[in-house]
Order: C-alpha cells, then structure tokens, then sequence
C-alpha cells in the first residue's frame, strides 16, 4: 500500500484531473472518454411494483409444501379472489 492519498480514488475513478480536487474552481470540461455513470449499470428494478410484489408471492408459494400451498391459495381466494388464486396458482405451477 502506498502512501499517496490519491490512490483509492485512482482506482474507482481514474487519474484526476485539474480542479478535481479544487474547491470553488470551476472543473475540467468532461472528455471524450467519460461515461455517465447510468449507462455503467443496468437498470434497477423498482421492487415496489405490482409485478415484483408477484413474482415474489409466486417464489414464496413455489417453496411451500403441497397442502400448505393450497391452505395459502385458500386464503388468497378469500381475500383478495378467486381469480387473483386462479393466476397465483398458474403462475407457481
């Protein structure tokens, strides 16, 4: 390990550049090179949605035992329907 404190920010972002570091100077013009930092990493799923909420029930009722399943397909019919049952049902098959 070397004692420069540059080091880590070298490895995660590259060689600085002038005003990198400069508080109140204006920074260096982005080059050519630069990549936004969105195009680096795919998209995150939101795990709020409809759709995540689903497929995590479905893995949930995947892992239960037989009769335990049918016991949560039952309650799911009675509270939130038949057919909500029906496509959990479907979708963990």
């Amino acid at each position: 390990m070397t004692g420069r404190n540059t080091d880590y920010y070298d490895a995660a972002f590259g060689p600085l550049r002038q005003g990198d570091l400069d508080i109140g100077a204006p920074a260096a013009p982005p080059s050519s090179l630069d990549t936004p930092p969105s195009s680096l990493a795919p998209p995150v799923p939101f795990t709020w949605t409809e759709a995540h909420r689903h497929a995590c029930e479905v893995r949930h009722v995947q892992s239960l035992a037989p009769g335990e399943r049918e016991t949560f397909l039952r309650h799911v019919a009675e509270k939130r329907g038949k057919e909500a049952a029906e496509r959990l049902r479907r979708d963990a098959a």
